[in-house]
């Protein structure tokens, strides 16, 4: 008979968002029994109301909800492992917990902040200075953590931080997964395509997924697009998918955009179907992806996984998704230059030799290669972690 797993988060994140889909794909597979030995009937989660006042959201983190995973915890019940999805919710662990306590860290940005410079850019990782109630609510997520019996880490990068600023707590590193199969390349005629990609002009579209933070460096890819030839500027579109606001203040993407003379930026926000989304990844001959440091990475990986190319910087922990000496130097403008010069070249000579409007061909290497990260093989490395509790 499978043991039972209380998955526990905080406000219920959508499957579109990095952490919501990774949660997401963890509550399926242990309830599709995917974990061999385990299994979970439901998660302790709310719903997130978007006109919720700032105190009454407060009052739901740090009381109402914790006292409700506490209460499910002290009544009789048959679970044998208690598992926060994601560090940000760390807080929940009940003091004294009966039960072994697994945490998901995605990343340490915010608990750890610190400042990197690539090349002469300064670039913020994690909120430097956060209000009064943040960085309460920070100790408290940090106190959760070293109180936890094992730390899971998506990626060796954030494996190495929580070794560091966990030293007591055992942590082992399992990636995260992906169901292939659900990137599968779809039929490629452009009557197929909806949403978004439906009316796109004959150009060369490029694709960004993410958000505005400054480690995101969107600074950084509208400087590079901007100093491109003329023609080339006239001829490339930039889709970007996720907040284009700057969640420290500053200029939005779209004004970065504008500021440094990148014609054709259209941001689509962060509400975009799975299926909208897949037919932007479909339609762009690249994922341009520099970001100085991530988590995970999910969005290089799913662009692979459906069979378009990504310009990435060779920083952590991204870059342990990518093939091998296909990364770009973070700071290396020229490279960058070069790497988006070849993509639109391509672009180009695909398209003189057909009139019609057709999308990029799928590179099946990549999506061979991002296979090797398919949702099995994490389902396999979380059944050892929950045995071994």
């Amino acid at each position: 008979m499978a043991k039972q797993v209380l998955l526990v988060r905080g406000g219920a994140l959508g499957a579109n968002t990095g952490i919501g889909g990774a949660h997401h794909n963890l509550a399926m597979s242990l309830a599709q029994g995917d974990i061999k030995g385990w299994e979970t009937n439901a998660t302790c989660e709310y719903r997130v109301k978007k006109r919720m006042n700032p105190f009454s959201r407060l009052y739901k983190r740090w009381y109402a909800h914790p006292k409700r995973v506490a209460k499910l915890l002290k009544k009789s019940h048959n679970y044998s492992i208690l598992h926060i999805t994601d560090q940000e919710q760390a807080h929940l662990i009940p003091e004294q917990c009966s039960i072994p306590v697994v945490v998901t860290v995605h990343d340490l940005f915010h608990l750890f902040p610190e400042t990197i410079n690539i090349r002469g850019e300064s670039i913020e990782i994690g909120e430097q200075k956060p209000h009064w109630f943040r960085r309460r609510d920070l100790g408290k997520l940090r106190a959760g953590l070293a109180q936890s019996d094992l730390l899971v880490c998506d990626s060796q990068a954030t494996l190495s931080a929580c070794q560091k600023h966990f030293p007591n707590v055992a942590s082992v590193c399992v990636p995260l997964g992906l169901n292939i199969q659900n990137f599968s390349p779809i039929n490629q005629e452009q009557t197929d395509v909806v949403g978004p990609a439906s009316n796109l002009s004959k150009m060369c579209h490029l694709l960004v997924v993410g958000s505005h933070a400054p480690r995101k460096r969107l600074h950084f890819l509208c400087k590079i697009i901007g100093e491109m030839d003329e023609e080339m500027k006239r001829n490339i579109t930039v889709h970007h998918v996720g907040n284009e606001a700057c969640p420290y203040g500053g200029k939005s993407a779209s004004q970065l955009a504008l500021q440094h003379d990148v014609p054709h930026w259209i941001s689509h926000g962060g509400e975009l179907s799975s299926d909208e989304l897949m037919h932007l990844r479909h339609a762009s001959e690249a994922l341009l992806f520099p970001s100085a440091s991530e988590g995970f990475g999910y969005p290089p990986l799913e662009a692979m996984a459906s069979g378009t190319p990504v310009l990435c910087s060779n920083l952590p922990s991204h870059n342990e998704l990518m093939p091998d000496e296909t990364c770009l130097q973070a700071g290396d403008k020229e490279a960058w230059k070069e790497a988006i010069i070849a993509v639109y070249s391509n672009w180009q000579s695909r398209t003189k030799l057909d009139e019609q409007h057709v999308w990029p061909k799928p590179r099946s290497g990549l999506i061979e290669f991002a296979s090797r990260f398919d949702q099995s093989r994490f389902c396999l490395r979380m059944a050892d972690v929950y045995d071994s509790l």
